[in-house]
């Protein structure tokens, strides 16, 4: 490990001048700070302390209510009262909570179908976060709501047994 001299540095000629910092340099350096902290605090403005946004004028015509809110409110409601929600409820647990029969169901949700296909994609999008729901415990109930859907769409009397429960243990 031997130590090595550090070199001189040149010796400037009687001419000129020692190395200058150069003033773009110096004016970005001053500079980048306060973009920094303007940045920040435009950002901790807008957060915290802007006024809160008006409401748009075609919505004062309605009370403040956005109808477009409201309109997909609805079509998730008409979704889960839907007689395809509960066809694909009866499909969805019959291996889990044992079958019914649903012929008045499976007309009323091929009706739909022919009308409205989002509806019966959401629907059985419903169904399905529902379905990942019910538990052996909850079966009795989701299935007599399938006989209630079953009689409202025209399928004649209540049920009252709701078929064999599978006895996998699922």
């Amino acid at each position: 490990m031997a130590k090595t001299k550090a070199k001189a540095a040149p010796a400037a000629t009687p001419g000129e001048s020692p190395k200058k910092r150069s003033k773009v340099k110096l004016i970005l350096f001053a500079l980048v700070p306060l973009i920094v902290l303007g940045g920040g605090g435009y950002g901790a403005w807008a957060y915290f302390l802007a006024p809160a946004p008006e409401v748009h004028a075609e919505a004062e015509g309605h009370g403040g209510i956005d109808p477009q809110k409201v309109a997909a409110l609805k079509a998730e409601a008409d979704a889960e009262t839907s007689a395809t929600y509960n066809f694909a409820l009866a499909q969805l647990l019959r291996s889990r909570c044992g079958g019914l029969e649903v012929v008045a169901l499976k007309a009323a949700s091929d009706a739909e179908a022919a009308h409205d296909g989002m509806l019966v994609s959401m629907s059985w999008q419903a169904a399905l976060r529902r379905a990942g729901t019910v538990t052996e415990a909850s079966c009795d109930r989701i299935l007599a709501e399938i006989d209630h859907a079953e009689v409202k769409a025209g399928g004649g009397e209540p049920a009252g047994g709701h078929g064999e429960k599978p006895k996998s243990g699922h």
